[in-house]
């Protein structure tokens, strides 16, 4: 029984060790806030949990996918801002579908709580949040 449930257990998408579980607390206009920490600049959230600053502007392009998906993300959500300035490229969005790789876009505010029940589900994610317009 004890092999059988462990085989199972093996079955379920897995966090690996080194791997930093974050969560997204809360955002508003020019910060957002993430484990507790304010952060006044956009971000890249990867999957190891670690925090970059993101220099970009309102264009989720296909050199930010490739840099996120060197950490083989099964979900990448994009905040596209508070009003939803930041569009995803159209090639960033195709590579992303052959990769096997789901995008998940929307405002700021509204994809926090989706980065974070994507993390609850122990999905692979990462993501590139913009917090201003």
């Amino acid at each position: 029984m004890f092999a059988a449930s462990k085989k199972l257990l093996n079955l379920r998408p897995q966090i690996r060790q080194c791997d930093r579980v974050v969560k997204i607390d809360g955002t508003s206009f020019g910060s957002i806030t993430i484990d507790g920490k304010r952060y006044s600049h956009d971000v890249w959230v990867f999957t190891d949990g670690s925090i970059e600053r993101r220099d970009r502007d309102h264009e989720f392009t296909l050199n930010e996918l490739d840099l996120l998906l060197k950490g083989k993300p099964e979900v990448i959500i994009v905040g596209t801002g508070q009003y939803g300035c930041v569009r995803v490229d159209r090639e960033a969005a195709e590579l992303a579908v052959k990769q096997g790789v789901q995008v998940i876009d929307d405002i700021t505010p509204n994809v926090i709580e989706r980065y974070n029940e994507a993390v609850r589900a122990r999905r692979r994610v990462a993501g590139a949040f913009h917090v201003t317009c």
